[in-house]
């Protein structure tokens, strides 16, 4: 079972509590027992004088003198007599020369009372019982005790501030995280909140930075681009006027998907789900390839045609990007797509990989030995897109064939 930082702390806290009470509850035991027993020897010591005095024939002019000798006073005070008289507990009582004397106890204390035939009295012991200074430093004890436990709450609040503006950093939610003007504290963990702000702000405007450098590229880009398809409807030779306008919608095309990777990479890319056949996507995969030769040099087994719930631009990227690998890496430059109710298989001929599948994933990462250009980015963009909608990306190399394996399964094909 886990339990928070903060729980911890507190049942910590809690045993010290409990630990700290129990052992001022024993010093002030002791303590009232050793008074206690001091006040015994006290009523002891005077009764003992006093009849020793009283076989001299020698008695004490001044009575309340003597019994101040032994710590002793009269108890004057008529409801504190019949309170004792009353309430209290007879603990000891002895038959001597001077009379009946009793030992009482009420209400944690000792008293003495001497009762002959012509006087009673009442003495109490005028002791400090020294519970005062163990009751003033079990509050000071504690009121340190209860400042520590407080300060290190405090000092767990900028952890929790921090916890939260983790989970909102990887959500890619930076504005939430990037405070400009952030008080550093004095403890460690104050100070490491302090320099997680200062880090958040620096990628977010390096991200910012990166996306207005890209942005602004494509927006550039754009403008020639334009120019370019206009002057190519002024041609007057058909053949050329083609290839020219087909260039340029490639390039048009292939900007968009930059802006649409970019999105994708900075998690700043929301899904459009909406219902679709996979022949449609792959109608649009293959608009987006601008390939004269596409039904030559790609063979469609469509087994079952599924209804899959996607972001129709985003997915025929990834099914485009499939493609275009499996015909740049294929040696026979065929490609046979396959598809049925769970999976959509692209299949290449080709050599083994020289390193596992996972290697290939990697963003920047490809073939070195192959002749075929690119950033690397394909498959890695590929099996991100797959993990956004919740689709798995596997592979196969089996008899000279690469295979890559969409699985969306049946359940997406039925809810969609």
């Amino acid at each position: 079972m886990r339990y928070s930082l903060t729980t911890k702390i507190t049942v910590i806290f809690a045993i010290g509590f409990i630990v700290i009470c129990t052992l001022f509850f024993m010093f002030f035991k002791l303590q009232h027992e050793r008074i206690l027993g001091k006040i015994s020897e006290n009523h002891y010591n005077s009764i003992s004088w006093l009849l020793s005095l009283y076989q001299k024939s020698n008695m004490p002019e001044d009575w309340e003198r003597y019994f101040k000798n032994f710590d002793l006073a009269y108890v004057k005070n008529a409801n504190l007599q019949k309170a004792i008289f009353d309430q209290g507990t007879l603990v000891s009582r002895s038959d001597t020369l001077i009379g009946i004397v009793d030992t009482i106890s009420y209400k944690n204390n000792l008293y003495l009372r001497i009762k002959n035939q012509s006087v009673t009295i009442i003495l109490e012991s005028t002791l400090h019982s020294g519970n005062d200074s163990i009751l003033a430093s079990f509050i000071i004890v504690m009121a340190l005790f209860i400042s520590l436990y407080v300060s290190i709450f405090r000092s767990l609040v900028p952890l929790k501030k921090l916890r939260s503006d983790i989970r909102k950093f990887a959500a890619g939610n930076m504005d939430g995280v990037c405070v400009v003007n952030f008080s550093k504290g004095n403890d460690e963990i104050s100070e490491v909140a302090y320099e997680f702000n200062n880090a958040a702000c620096k990628i977010k405007d390096l991200i910012m930075s990166r996306q207005l450098f890209l942005r602004t590229i494509m927006h550039e880009l754009k403008t020639p681009i334009g120019k370019g398809r206009i002057v190519s409807e002024m041609i007057e030779d058909d053949t050329q006027k083609e290839r020219l306008i087909a260039i340029f919608e490639r390039l048009n095309i292939l900007i968009n998907e930059f802006a649409k990777i970019e999105q994708l990479l900075s998690k700043s890319y929301s899904l459009d789900y909406a219902k679709y056949r996979f022949s449609l996507i792959l109608d649009q995969a293959k608009d987006m390839m601008l390939l004269d030769d596409f039904n030559s040099n790609v063979k469609v087994n469509l087994n079952s045609d599924p209804l899959l719930k996607v972001d129709f631009q985003l997915f025929s990227l990834a099914i485009k990007n499939l493609i275009d690998n499996a015909l740049k890496y294929s040696d026979d430059k065929k490609v046979l797509i396959t598809c049925d109710n769970k999976t959509i298989s692209i299949k290449n001929h080709g050599k083994p990989l020289d390193r596992s599948i996972e290697h290939y994933k990697q963003a920047f990462i490809r073939d070195n030995s192959s002749k075929a250009s690119g950033m690397g980015l394909g498959l890695y963009i590929i099996e991100h897109i797959c993990s956004m909608h919740k689709f798995s990306l596997d592979y196969n190399y089996a008899d000279g064939y690469h295979e890559f394996l969409i699985k969306f399964g049946k359940l997406n094909n039925e809810k969609a």
